[in-house]
């Protein structure tokens, strides 16, 4: 038997939870056993490759070079895996989907999308995750997330990318205040946190004004940005859906950019050579019905 047949890929679980977790403790946690097994495991391993996979430092547990080699692999088999077990699931619509989202889109776009996928699917386990289309990036090249809606243009050799919808970014300003007025005093940038989309368009836009930057202020929700909008903080840039929607868009006041910043397509992203995902597909076609 070669040494690769000897490889036990449930030896390559706990090197995932090791290298997502960042620690024996955090890994134990996510696999319901106790750290010592996480470290046997590990050992066993490293002595099956050969070479050391982890490496510690500031107390986490950090990915050597071979380490970081592997875990793509790694991470394929545990996709494998997963389709593997679907594909022999009696339901289709009984498995899990795991979506991610920008926050913006999960509030305006999803919430009705989301009910009627319920109602065809009502056994499926879906899990819907928000954040910065950077972040979210990340996640859906790692194989933790199926698929993920970001904000666009965005091309990557390893994804593969549809638009769904165009989105229109448009500037927020407190009531009372012109772009003019900017121009006079420095002033704050709302947004969300580093990897937004829509951050970095608002930062091109500030440059382009020549605007002198007081601060920069991230928030993790919508309401928040508004909120201090409203309340004279400083600008952002959000899509003009949102605030013909959203409960606290009559708080604040809008007015629009340049075509070449405002346009902000919608894409859903997704693994070239992820395998087919039913319910994913199926969620798509819900999706672009909406455009």
């Amino acid at each position: 038997m070669s040494s690769w047949e000897r490889l036990n890929p449930q030896l390559l679980r706990h090197f995932l939870a090791v290298s997502r977790a960042g620690s024996l403790i955090g890994a134990a946690q996510q696999l319901h056993c106790v750290p010592s097994n996480v470290s046997a495991r590990l050992r066993q391993l490293e002595a099956q490759l050969g070479v050391a996979l982890f490496q510690r430092q500031a107390q986490r547990l950090r990915l050597t070079p071979a380490g970081a080699r592997l875990l793509p692999h790694a991470e394929r088999l545990e996709q494998l895996c997963r389709a593997a077990w679907s594909s022999v699931q009696e339901d289709l619509w009984a498995g899990e989907l795991r979506l991610g989202s920008m926050e913006t889109t999960a509030a305006v776009r999803l919430p009705e999308v989301l009910a009627a996928f319920h109602r065809e699917a009502p056994r499926l386990d879906l899990s819907l995750v928000t954040g910065t289309s950077g972040h979210l990036l990340g996640e859906v090249l790692a194989g933790r997330l199926d698929a993920a809606l970001i904000g666009g243009p965005y091309e990557d050799p390893r994804l593969h990318g549809e638009v769904l919808w165009p989105e229109e970014l448009v500037l927020v300003l407190p009531e009372g205040q012109t772009l003019e007025s900017l121009a006079q005093a420095p002033v704050t940038l709302l947004g969300f946190p580093c990897g937004c989309h829509y951050r970095e368009r608002l930062e091109r836009w500030s440059e382009r004004h020549r605007l002198q930057i007081g601060a920069r202020q991230s928030y993790g929700s919508i309401d928040a940005i508004l909120g201090g909008a409203a309340a004279g903080m400083g600008i952002g840039l959000l899509p003009r859906s949102l605030l013909e929607l959203h409960p606290r868009g009559r708080l604040v006041r809008w007015q629009p950019i340049e075509a070449d910043l405002a346009a902000a397509p919608t894409l859903l992203v997704r693994r070239r050579d992820a395998p087919v995902h039913g319910a994913l597909e199926r969620l798509l076609e819900l999706l672009q019905a909406t455009a």
